[in-house]
């Protein structure tokens, strides 16, 4: 059952000691959360990620990136086994990815058209990029292009977007300027619809109605016999909200957005790498519980 909201305590060093022994599941976002401000996965994760595999702890990515961008991320870490991608719209699990929800073609269409008038209107730097299992089609080049394939490697330039004719999972809309004119702009009109969501500064997403982490968090818990007292949750933007319900344990990054804030039971410190710094307590509280 999801949790009820709780008064955010100021910092983990405020957790009583052994309040997370209980542990069997940790999921964090990347962009924002564990990743370092460069993008990239900072040193000694890995070694984290295998510490928590010997102790009975299933670490599982979740991102609004594609899959084949988080495998690159975690090309060096063979001890996970599921990632949560495209915010929920795909699982892989052991090699083996599942779409969660698909768009209708019709929906797409009109995603991408709103998207178009969206850049065209403002003069702003702006595309969408329509994303299926495995694969992701652009209709841009240049920086568009260049930042779109940081999050989907397996991009593919396309003359219209109409022509893609695979299922489609997802909708990704970005905006080199900002999110907030996109959520005006597009992503309110479709909110009954789809499930929208800003993902960051300049990413915002449309997936099918019911597609988010949080669902993709409550399938595995199911699937891994976990359940929310044994889930910490790490994370800093929109998107991650539905995850936050599934979890008793949740941390907000220090720069996150309000709602974030808000939700998060417990708020990590504002240091370099404080996932990190989360991960190395609740090994020491599992460690050292009796049950271990």
């Amino acid at each position: 059952m999801p949790q009820p909201p709780a008064p955010a305590a100021s910092l983990l060093d405020d957790l009583v000691p052994g309040a997370l022994a209980g542990v069997r599941l940790v999921v964090s976002d990347l962009d924002g959360t564990l990743l370092a401000p460069d993008r990239t996965l900072p040193a000694g994760t890995g070694k984290l990620v295998e510490e928590l595999r010997d102790a009975g702890i299933t670490f599982v990515p979740a991102s609004g990136r594609a899959h084949a961008s988080q495998a690159e991320l975690f090309v060096d870490v063979p001890f996970i086994e599921t990632f949560i991608a495209d915010n929920g719209a795909v699982v892989v699990h052991r090699g083996e990815s599942r779409a969660t929800g698909t768009l209708a073609p019709e929906l797409v269409h009109e995603l991408v058209t709103s998207v178009r008038e969206h850049a065209r209107a403002g003069g702003r730097r702006a595309t969408a990029v329509v994303c299926g299992v495995g694969q992701a089609w652009a209709e841009v080049d240049g920086e568009l292009w260049v930042e779109a394939l940081n999050y989907h490697p397996t991009l593919t330039r396309v003359a219209r977007l109409e022509d893609v004719t695979d299922p489609v999972i997802k909708v990704a809309i970005l905006d080199l300027e900002s999110t907030e004119a996109v959520d005006r702009d597009v992503l309110r009109s479709f909110a009954t619809r789809a499930q929208v969501t800003r993902s960051g500064a300049h990413w915002a997403d449309a997936t099918a109605l019911g597609v988010t982490k949080g669902q993709a968090l409550r399938d595995l818990q199911a699937h891994l016999g976990v359940g929310p007292d044994d889930t910490v949750v790490f994370g800093d933007h929109l998107n991650d909200l539905e995850m936050f319900g599934e979890a008793g344990h949740s941390f907000a990054v220090a720069h996150a957005q309000p709602e974030i804030l808000d939700a998060a039971r417990y708020r990590l410190p504002d240091v370099v790498d404080p996932v990190q710094v989360a991960l190395r307590r609740i090994l020491a509280d599992v460690t050292r519980s009796p049950a271990s």
